[in-house]
């Protein structure tokens, strides 16, 4: 279910990688121009991330769909996704994705370790991609369930020796779609399998 969720994020991180190394080459400038380059990094990084996101809910979206009656994945549906509160990250993404941003510009300017500063952002912001990443590929599928006029799905959890004691409990669970509790933790791979009529 998450093979091209996973190759969404070694996108993203190969590219934030680059970014946050080339802002590590302007931190012995003055604050203005440290701000500018922070807002910059932050910026192309906002669109980057964008991009994969919205191609990896289209991917999802369209592994699913039964024809074409259903709704589309485009960049408004993104949007809602970032823009409303999430209960498993806890936080509204694109004021996370801010505050990372300011909370880089002050450390940026008043530490006297700008380049571990950097890698911090860095990891914060990939983690926070990675939790997105998933979010976004659920959402996606949830999509298309919906789409499909699909009313019941069975909880299905990744069991191995790091599946929690909640996702335990839920597996093999069935619940009315708009009944779905949300997921208990952040990176969470259990996925939705539709539940057919029976004959």
């Amino acid at each position: 279910m998450y093979e091209r969720t996973d190759k969404a994020v070694a996108i993203i991180n190969d590219r934030l990688i680059e970014l946050f190394s080339d802002l590590k080459s302007v931190m012995t400038f003055d604050r203005l121009n440290i701000m500018q380059a922070v807002n910059d990094t932050y910026a192309e990084a906002d669109e980057i991330i964008r991009k994969v996101f919205l191609a990896l809910a289209r991917h999802v979206y369209a592994d699913k769909v039964n024809d074409d009656r259903g709704r589309k994945i485009d960049e408004e549906w993104l949007d809602f996704v970032l823009t409303a509160y999430d209960p498993v990250s806890k936080y509204v993404y694109v004021n996370e994705f801010d505050r990372k941003r300011a909370r880089l510009i002050e450390a940026a300017i008043s530490s006297t370790a700008k380049t571990q500063e950097i890698d911090r952002a860095l990891k914060a912001l990939s983690f926070m991609a990675r939790v997105y990443a998933v979010i976004v590929t659920d959402k996606a599928h949830l999509q298309a369930l919906e789409d499909n006029r699909v009313k019941k799905v069975r909880w299905v959890a990744e069991l191995d020796e790091k599946t929690c004691t909640v996702c335990h409990k839920r597996d093999g669970k069935i619940y009315f779609l708009e009944d779905l509790p949300p997921k208990p933790h952040p990176n969470c791979r259990c996925w939705y399998k539709e539940v057919r009529k029976q004959a």
